[in-house]
């Protein structure tokens, strides 16, 4: 885990929202391309808007949640077997966490923008912590499959 990459990310996702919110009103979209708007979304849910009305997307929940698994992440980050798929991928995991985390105490909720679409139909808006998140999941999904198929000593 390296504090200085996190930092980075975390910088990025936040300026990003920052701007996009304060430049925009709910739901407004600026139209980038046949494929990309910008729309200012507040995600109160958790991934792609799931459970956005269910009782269990109470803000207590699903900031204890994200909690412990930034709690969960950083104890991961401290097993000195970590190979740099799996280094990597925390710091990548963990920076979008704690970047969606500050969200929810800033914003009352996550702050989505990037918003891709084909025709009329719409991939869920997301941000660069859900980049973040993503790109460090797989990371995480290659680290654990070259240890279990490292070579063995027996």
């Amino acid at each position: 885990m390296k504090l200085g990459h996190i930092i980075s990310v975390l910088a990025l996702d936040q300026l990003t929202k920052y701007i996009v919110f304060h430049s925009l009103k709910p739901s407004q979209s600026i139209h980038i391309s046949n494929f990309f708007n910008v729309t200012l979304i507040k995600n109160k849910g958790i991934l792609f808007g799931m459970l956005n009305n269910s009782p269990f997307s109470s803000p207590f929940l699903i900031i204890s949640a994200n909690l412990i698994a930034i709690i969960l992440l950083i104890l991961w980050s401290l097993r000195p077997d970590n190979n740099i798929w799996i280094r990597f991928g925390i710091t990548l995991v963990l920076a979008g966490a704690i970047g969606n985390l500050i969200d929810r105490f800033v914003y009352g909720g996550v702050i989505d923008f990037l918003d891709f679409h084909l025709g009329r139909y719409h991939w869920p808006a997301f941000n660069v912590a859900d980049i973040s998140i993503t790109i460090g999941t797989i990371l995480l999904a290659i680290g654990l499959l070259k240890i279990k198929n490292a070579p063995r000593p027996f």
